[in-house]
């Protein structure tokens, strides 16, 4: 068979790897975090496979994942070529790469990070890599990570690497929120959160450095963490403080809208730092180089 016909005749590689992970998994959630992924584009994966073959792949309603008779049909060929795809570059590729070892805050690496890391693993620089996930400052500059992305105005002394984006803060609801407020906004909620470093910014923060917003003396609601104010807000249960940078693509798709014309640019970002008396491995150079270009 020449390849012109098997690219033809075979659905794209990555719609079977969702298929097969969403099957093992039970639920295109429990896929997603595994994938580093959104559930919708797991979603959008398996529809892609279920229209190219022209058949539906799971039974759409039930409250657990259950595949169809297709769907059951495939699920064994399709692990089974998969690993074996996966023996066979084992053999072939050049001894393991050596892991590398990054950290992050929550919403970094919710937001932003593990989106980029799957396009890390698909690239031809691939390596294992093990994240940290902290929102103790402390905790991502420490002597055992070689990357950390950090929340700060300066790159810290014994530290060097580049700003990946500033941050520019603004209240952002979901559509229908949005809506809500413009209405009647006295009846609508913060979602606050607690802050990890004192130069982290929450609704208090913010409001004293935004005098004049229409946002001061509304009632407020501890959220977990910041991820979880941001969750709360898609879901149209209020108001959050948003990094904007951080939620380009959330902002983009207009599952949340700005709620001010400007945001607020705080001075400070997100850099990328590795130790400057360090010794950086091939590895290490080259996630750096994919997330300062992503």
């Amino acid at each position: 068979m020449g390849m012109d016909s098997r690219r033809k005749s075979l659905p794209p590689l990555d719609t079977l790897v969702f298929f097969e992970t969403a099957l093992r998994a039970g639920s295109f959630s429990a896929a997603a975090s595994e994938l580093y992924v959104s559930q919708a584009a797991v979603s959008k994966r398996v529809k892609q496979l279920e229209n190219w073959l022209g058949a539906d792949l799971f039974e759409r309603g039930a409250r657990s994942l259950k595949p169809t008779q297709a769907g059951a049909q495939l699920a064994d060929p399709v692990a089974m070529a998969l690993d074996y795809l996966q023996g066979a570059l084992n053999q072939v590729r050049s001894p393991a790469a050596s892991s590398v070892r990054i950290a992050a805050n929550s919403a970094v690496s919710v937001f932003w990070l593990f989106e980029r890391l799957r396009s890390f693993a698909l690239s031809s620089s691939s390596c294992p890599v093990e994240t940290v996930v902290k929102d103790d400052p402390r905790d991502l500059l420490s002597a055992s990570n070689d990357l950390a992305i950090i929340y700060a105005d300066k790159v810290p002394q014994g530290w060097e690497g580049p700003l990946l984006m500033d941050e520019e803060l603004a209240p952002v609801a979901s559509p229908a929120e949005a809506e809500r407020f413009a209405k009647a906004p006295q009846n609508a909620r913060l979602l606050d959160y607690h802050r990890h470093a004192p130069d982290w910014i929450n609704w208090d923060v913010w409001q004293q450095r935004e005098q004049q917003s229409g946002f001061h003396g509304l009632t407020k609601t501890l959220c977990q963490n910041y991820s979880h104010s941001i969750g709360l807000a898609l879901e149209g249960k209020g108001i959050a403080l948003a990094s904007c940078s951080l939620l380009q693509a959330d902002l983009a798709s207009g599952r949340l809208v700005r709620l001010v014309d400007k945001p607020l640019k705080t001075g400070k970002g997100y850099f990328l730092v590795w130790q400057a008396a360090k010794a950086v491995r091939p590895e290490v150079d080259n996630l750096a180089k994919h997330l300062g270009l992503s």
